[in-house]
């Protein structure tokens, strides 16, 4: 399933074999890493010095992980026991890791998990509310809450916690589980969900793009159905709001959507109310939604394959 920029998920760039570790700890067990390191257990905290780059392979964190501005992390096959905090245009990229605290991400650039599990996921903008930071999931397990106030969320494959996006670009949930409630609200282009299920209720809320819910189309192609346990809402919305293909087991309601909503092809077992009695054909939501703006494919490839050169570049350093 492809939808948006997120084709970056399946386009990134692998991890080569890589070294011995980084410099020296200083005191109060710090650890700062830049270059390539290996299958070592760093007794205390790690960080990435700003601009710097440091690429893992299965290397153990028993303290905090931190990313300073505009540093590179890229980790495979690793464990990092504490919290990850990414600050100022921090870029992280991880595949095959565990995590035992919160991954927590202000004004970064961005981050990819691949086959990870975590706890918390929240990601902000203190300084950078304009920032386009990305935050792409693909297999991940997140044992709590996905919570982002900027840019762009997308999920594919994934088990989650709960998910909430306010003020984002857009939320697009592939093929997902979301174990709570689902809410978005304000998204400058919107959200996909698709071929998914979600066991609290749902909220679509002052979206201004197209929200394409359990339908096949006008953002991306799906052709499954979709699952709500609860309740789904979507009021206020002005993009366009098509739900199809859907088995909801709570009500289905909304107001104040301009358009009017459409769909096809729900089974409601709750009340049906609003301006989601007697929907039309979604023809005319594809139509509105047409020149919804993509996005760039490239913007997480690069930035991995700069960090992954540069790590190489500066070469093993020894604890």
């Amino acid at each position: 399933m492809k939808a948006r920029s997120v084709l970056v998920v399946a386009a990134s760039v692998a991890c080569t074999a890589l070294g011995v570790f980084a410099v020296p700890a200083s005191a109060g067990l710090t650890t700062f890493c830049e270059g390539e390191a290996g299958a070592v257990t760093v007794p205390g905290d790690l960080r990435v010095a700003a601009t710097k780059s440091c690429v893992l392979d299965g290397t153990i964190v028993t303290g905090t992980v931190t990313v300073e501005p505009g540093a590179n992390l890229v980790i495979t096959g690793g464990n990092f026991q504490r919290e990850v905090m990414l600050q100022d245009d921090a870029f992280f990229d991880a595949k095959g890791t565990t995590f035992g605290s919160t991954v927590t991400a202000v004004d970064a650039y961005g981050f990819y998990l691949a086959d990870t599990k975590s706890g918390n996921v929240k990601v902000s903008a203190n300084q950078h509310p304009d920032r386009g930071t990305y935050a792409y999931l693909n297999t991940a397990t997140v044992n709590g809450e996905l919570n982002s106030s900027v840019g762009e969320v997308y999920a594919e494959n994934s088990q989650l916690g709960s998910v909430t996006g306010t003020n984002v670009s857009y939320v697009d949930l592939i093929s997902t589980v979301v174990n709570q409630n689902l809410t978005v609200s304000g998204a400058r282009l919107g959200g996909v969900f698709c071929a998914g299920e979600v066991y609290g209720n749902t909220s679509y809320t002052g979206n201004q793009g197209a929200l394409q819910i359990g339908a096949d189309g006008p953002i991306a192609s799906c052709g499954q159905a979709s699952f709500f346990n609860g309740n789904v809402t979507a009021s206020g919305n002005t993009g366009g709001v098509t739900v199809s293909n859907t088995i909801i087991r709570g009500n289905l309601a909304g107001v104040d959507n301009d358009p009017a909503p459409a769909g096809e092809n729900n089974r409601v077992r709750g009340t049906i109310s609003g301006q989601f009695v007697n929907l039309a054909p979604p023809a005319a939501a594809r139509a509105a939604a047409a020149a919804a703006p993509q996005h760039n494919p490239d913007v997480m490839t690069g930035r991995k394959s700069d960090a992954l050169a540069e790590a190489h570049a500066a070469g093993p350093a020894h604890l």
